[in-house]
């Protein structure tokens, strides 16, 4: 079938004007975009950043475990956390239960004397505490080091830069940049795009270094606003705070291997004009740098305790869970001091 008969077929939709070689990646396209970490780790790399992560730097991040407290960084995994319109909440139920059994239900005939439990979660894989792969955003039919997005099907999945290409990693030296409390408020403003200024500031205040290889950690104090709010509709609204496209050029130069805050979508909302598509750092970050983002952290605890030693660096263990082929995964982040 031909490009002109293709349409009769599939109204609206126009086959693409470029080859895409065995490996799947678009023939001679360029990334024009600056800066970008295409090719950084060859010409097939699919786990961008995390790259930065070198054994060496995990057994130093190792060492900074003093105390042995224990922070995890997730919200409840439960149907009363932030939903985005576009997606389905969290179902959690049972195939058999407790109250089966007190009933005289019998699971099976094959085990008479048998009492126990089973019970399913049906949810989006970026609907809680979630890490963003590198399949899940896109620009102008390619995704990043120049994949084409035609590798991610609907029922055979990313094919190409798939979380579970970063199941062995993300386990590295957390930096934890506490911008509201910096900034002496509860929670930074819904539009409040954190430039480098404000980084730098905070840094600088703290006493802490981003280095290479680092999962950098932002707090808003957007994430409990959701919790408070009578009505939900209007946490999606109101905007959030968030990262400023302003600063790209400085996550590229820091090398961090990871980015995550404790908002919506990392980056500020509304979206800072003016801007080609929704969500323009997402492209930047995600395709062009190959930056893993972390959304919808739980960050208040961790904000006490480094409020209360003063320490804003320890190990974090963060690794994807190990969905093949998927464009994103839900997680516990831990984080030990």
């Amino acid at each position: 079938m031909g490009r002109d008969a293709a349409g009769n077929f599939t109204p609206g939709w126009t086959p693409p004007d470029f080859t895409v070689d065995e490996n799947g990646k678009v023939v001679g396209y360029v990334n024009d975009r600056q800066p970008n970490n295409w090719g950084r780790w060859g010409d097939l790399d699919e786990r961008g950043t995390v790259n930065f992560i070198t054994p060496e730097m995990v057994r130093e991040a190792t060492a900074l475990v003093q105390t042995g407290e224990v922070i995890s960084c997730a919200i409840p995994l439960d149907a009363t956390g932030p939903v985005h319109p576009t997606r389905t909440g969290i179902t959690h139920f049972y195939s058999y239960t407790g109250t089966d059994f007190v009933s005289g239900t019998v699971m099976s005939e094959l085990y008479p004397n048998f009492q126990g439990t089973d019970d399913y979660i049906v949810m989006p894989l970026q609907g809680s505490t979630q890490w963003d792969g590198l399949s899940h955003f896109f620009y102008k039919d390619v995704m990043y080091n120049g994949f084409w997005i035609g590798n991610v099907e609907q029922f055979g999945g990313a094919r190409r830069c798939s979380i579970h290409q970063l199941k062995d990693t993300l386990c590295a030296r957390g930096v934890f940049l506490d911008m509201a409390r910096h900034k002496g408020v509860k929670r930074l403003d819904p539009g409040y795009g954190i430039k480098v200024d404000d980084l730098e500031a905070c840094i600088e205040a703290q006493g802490v270094e981003v280095r290479t290889g680092d999962i950098l950690i932002v707090r808003t104090g957007h994430v409990p606003l959701w919790y408070e709010l009578e009505d939900k509709m209007q946490f999606w609204t109101i905007g959030a705070p968030g990262m400023s496209i302003t600063t790209v050029d400085w996550l590229y130069e820091k090398e961090i291997a990871a980015l995550a805050l404790d908002n919506i979508a990392v980056e500020v909302e509304p979206f800072e004009e003016p801007y080609e598509h929704v969500y323009p750092m997402h492209s930047r970050l995600i395709r062009d740098l190959g930056l893993t983002l972390g959304e919808i952290w739980d960050l208040e605890k961790l904000s006490e305790s480094c409020a209360a030693d003063g320490r804003y660096e320890f190990f974090v263990a963060a690794q994807p869970l190990n969905v093949t082929n998927a464009s994103g995964t839900p997680l516990n982040p831990i984080v030990i001091k």
